[in-house]
């Protein structure tokens, strides 16, 4: 059976450097290997959105990008795509951010011979497929799958039942283990809690720190009714748990079902709540995310009265921050106006609608963080 091709993405505009890289490869690569050209950034994104590449060789000044940000852009769209950077200019110190980035190589073009450029583009090829076989076996191993067995059964496993509300909640992970988090709390007097957390950084690390501000809240919640003082306890035990790199920024609202009104306090995390026909009110962030600074006070608000057909939503950064092939990301006006289309449905509906609208966006790539969203409707 035929070897299959190496798929190389050239980006280079010079025609002379485009001939001698060509030459160079044809002359020295001793097996197939497809090389497809593109002139421009756009162009270069455009198709490592729509096809798979082994490896990128990219000049860092094209017609449209100049310097380091033409590798971030790439790197952003293919992050798991070796590149081989191709620069006109020996600048050891741009070489060493794009290397310390995720560059694979900085060659210089003038002192690049066809024996150095293969060996270059051949161990990039190999560091990123062992790379794969790494992560492939780390996340299959029975540690790992024990350790995604016992978070996703920390996850409600349905949206619990409140007169005149319907609640739904759905987490999308990016990797096996995740740093989102959210849960519904019953509290002592009646009242509901929701809660929804994002923890910096991704991992086995931030998922342990998630299991610890769950047990955190739900403890707290059986003692106290002020959202606001469950976070601000739950702010000192974890400052005291976790270094300056990890931090938790977290929205909890209290549902009071007799009243029809909430509270919520938040640290870091905003929420929206969309009345019928009229433009979302932000609940802003009250206080410094979890973690950071033990002696963080949380405030909550004063009550929020409800009518029906509001729909009180909270989503996580991967919703907002997920991008389109050409770098534009989601954005909050884009979430909001797919929930609002959506909001004659119940909050499951709405949440899959808004998350597939987040896929379509993203044109089917792989999540790059989580995506969590809780929907709260008032139904009576």
């Amino acid at each position: 059976m035929a070897a299959k091709p190496v798929r190389l993405l050239l980006v280079e505009d010079d025609p002379d450097d485009v001939w001698v890289m060509r030459n160079m490869l044809g002359g020295r690569w001793d097996e197939p290997i497809d090389v497809l050209q593109v002139e421009l950034l756009s162009a270069a994104v455009e198709r490592l959105a729509e096809e798979g590449f082994d490896v990128v060789l990219l000049d860092l000044n094209l017609p449209d990008s100049r310097g380091l940000a033409t590798f971030f852009a790439v790197y952003a769209q293919a992050e798991e795509t070796p590149i081989v950077i191709l620069s006109g200019h020996d600048d050891e110190r741009v070489a060493v951010k794009a290397v310390q980035a995720g560059a694979q190589d900085y060659l210089v073009k003038g002192q690049v011979d066809d024996r150095v450029l293969v060996r270059s583009i051949r161990y990039a090829i190999e560091r990123a497929r062992r790379r794969r076989a790494e992560e492939t076996v780390r996340d299959t191993s029975e540690e790992f799958r024990a350790a995604r067995e016992i978070q996703q059964r920390l996850y409600p496993d349905k949206a619990p039942s409140l007169p005149g509300f319907e609640i739904g909640g759905a987490l999308f992970p990016a990797k096996s283990t995740a740093g989102d988090y959210f849960d519904y709390i019953a509290m002592p007097d009646g009242c509901l809690g929701i809660a929804l957390g994002d923890v910096s950084s991704h991992g086995m690390g931030p998922a342990l720190l998630m299991s610890e501000t769950r047990a955190c809240l739900r403890t707290l919640a059986q003692t106290h009714d002020d959202v606001g003082e469950i976070l601000t306890r739950a702010n000192r035990l974890l400052a005291a748990d976790s270094d300056e790199q990890h931090f938790v920024t977290l929205a909890m609202a209290r549902l009071d079902p007799r009243k029809r009104s909430f509270v919520y306090a938040s640290a870091g995390q905003r929420g929206y709540l969309l009345h019928a026909g009229l433009d979302a009110m932000v609940l802003d962030s009250t206080a410094l995310p979890l973690g950071v600074r033990p002696d963080t006070v949380v405030p909550a608000t004063a009550p929020i009265p409800l009518q029906k057909g509001d729909l009180l939503t909270f989503f996580t950064d991967g919703a907002v921050e997920a991008e389109s092939p050409g770098g534009v990301p989601f954005g909050v006006a884009r979430a909001l106006d797919a929930i609002r289309s959506e909001r004659e449905n119940a909050p499951a509906k709405i949440i899959e609608a808004l998350h597939q609208e987040i896929v379509g966006f993203q044109r089917n790539q792989p999540l790059r963080d989580d995506v969590t969203i809780v929907i709260v409707k008032v139904a009576e």
